[in-house]
């Protein structure tokens, strides 16, 4: 079974996309976690804040917009690029996961053909049901987000439909943090699944693992990148508080 060009290109290219879109969103909901989070447990760190307080107003509102924009970029199927758009292409061409266009993938890569012909013997090759599971899941992710968090991305912070405070802050006291998290953990094993499968010829399945913060207890588990910036964060307010420090022991 042949495989074009434009088809393998069209889909490695949304699946690099939809990378770019979910690591967004995760960096920039974490970011806003790792200030939130520790602003609320160390009182140096709340009163070095509060000494520049509208900076740290404007730049935390701006992380948590940033990642409801960016979430919604994802689920929002009249956007140029979302989840729809990538699992289309994925379902359009199988023979893109096919033993053999993996095989000239591995060879493009460097290996022998008769090192690529070995690697990819037993590489899972999906079929259209295996796609629909995968719709499926993501089908259950985009009712808790319809359901909880597009008004919020769309009526609050993309188009400021809602002006009522009151309402505002009822459609945000509807969000939960550990829904979000779990909500990214999703797209990340999304993402690296679609991956393993096209570069590596590895079965279909998602194993979203909980993100650790401050990362540090999960050794020898990959660091996602919602975990990284958390603690580059964490590390910047730190070098705050110690700066500020310095400035008023000097004045």
């Amino acid at each position: 079974m042949s495989v074009t060009i434009t088809s393998q290109a069209a889909f490695e290219q949304e699946l690099e996309i939809f990378r770019k879109e979910e690591e967004a969103a995760q960096q920039q909901f974490f970011a806003y976690l790792s200030v939130r989070e520790l602003a609320a447990s160390d009182t140096e760190v709340l009163r070095a804040m509060n000494t520049t307080p509208l900076f740290w107003l404007t730049t935390h509102h701006a992380m948590l917009v940033s990642a409801f924009i960016a979430l919604g970029r994802i689920f929002d199927q009249n956007s140029a690029h979302n989840i729809d758009s990538l699992m289309a292409l994925a379902s359009k061409d199988l023979s893109v996961f096919s033993k053999p266009a993996l095989a000239k993938r591995k060879e493009k890569a460097g290996l022998k053909t008769d090192e690529a012909t070995a690697y990819v013997s037993d590489a899972f090759e999906p079929t259209a049901s295996d796609l629909r599971a995968l719709r499926k899941e993501i089908k259950a992710q985009r009712v808790i987000y319809e359901a909880r968090y597009r008004d919020i991305r769309d009526k609050v912070f993309a188009h400021n439909e809602v002006f009522d405070l009151d309402v505002a802050n009822q459609l945000l006291a509807n969000t939960s943090v550990a829904e979000m998290k779990a909500a990214f953990g999703f797209l990340h094993s999304l993402y690296e699944t679609l991956w393993q499968l096209f570069h590596n010829g590895r079965k279909l399945g998602l194993n979203a693992r909980a993100f650790v913060l401050p990362p540090g207890s999960n050794a020898g588990a990959q660091i996602l990148p919602g975990e990284k910036v958390f603690r580059e964060g964490q590390r910047v307010l730190a070098h705050v508080v110690r700066g500020i420090e310095a400035e008023a022991k000097g004045s």
